[in-house]
């Protein structure tokens, strides 16, 4: 049985600050040994995390993007980590980008067009900021990130993932039991543990699904 892997995201999920290429990255290096070493299953790992984008922006590309690369005889999985950005306050408009209610349906839609496709379909929850550096963004005054804004998202995420009954990657609990800032490269993006962390926690998604 071959498996394709879909992940859906933005620069996060794109490995943005990891020399290892980001947390989709270093998963696909580890199926990649398994199969060489005749291990696992010939697997495609597909990242489409796009840097800046948001759950709207997902939902202009999420079924182009499977209709593409739909392999009926394939197992696929869907993996969103979307949300960051919908969080974000827009500091010249005086206004925060989305509501967690435009938020939650805009989830709501993606899951639907996954479904089209798979049943196999996780969502990774929102890792905490250190906000005294990203609110502002030095790099972009106009944006900023908030870290009681950020967790009202990620609990919109975990909400939909329960009455959806998904896989919930949780990272924001886990995190906020350590050091998280130390997991962080600006205040924003996971640095390279950061994203070692996120991968240990998909994997489990990929081996229930597998197992399943």
């Amino acid at each position: 049985m071959m498996r394709d892997l879909f992940f859906f995201g933005d620069s996060i999920t794109y490995g943005e600050w990891d020399e290892q290429g980001g947390w989709v990255q270093r998963l696909r290096s580890s199926i990649d040994q398994t199969f060489m070493a005749g291990r696992g299953p010939k697997t495609h790992v597909y990242n489409l995390g796009v840097t800046g984008h948001t759950s709207e922006d997902l939902l202009k590309r999420v079924e182009p993007e499977m209709a593409a690369r739909f392999n009926p005889e394939a197992e696929t999985l869907a993996i969103f980590a979307i949300g960051m950005n919908d969080a974000h306050y827009m500091v010249k408009e005086a206004r925060y980008h989305r509501t967690p209610e435009e938020f939650e349906a805009n989830l709501g839609r993606l899951i639907g067009a996954a479904r089209k496709y798979t049943r196999n379909i996780a969502l990774v929850g929102l890792n905490p900021v250190d906000q005294q550096k990203v609110d502002p963004l030095p790099w972009n005054t106009n944006k900023a990130y908030r870290m009681e804004r950020v967790r009202l998202f990620n609990e919109v995420i975990e909400k939909i993932a329960a009455e959806e009954e998904l896989f919930f990657v949780d990272i924001w609990k886990s995190w906020s039991l350590m050091s998280y800032k130390t997991l962080l490269c600006d205040g924003l993006h996971p640095n390279a543990s950061g994203h070692r962390r996120i991968a240990e926690k998909v994997s489990a998604f990929l081996k229930v699904t597998k197992r399943g």
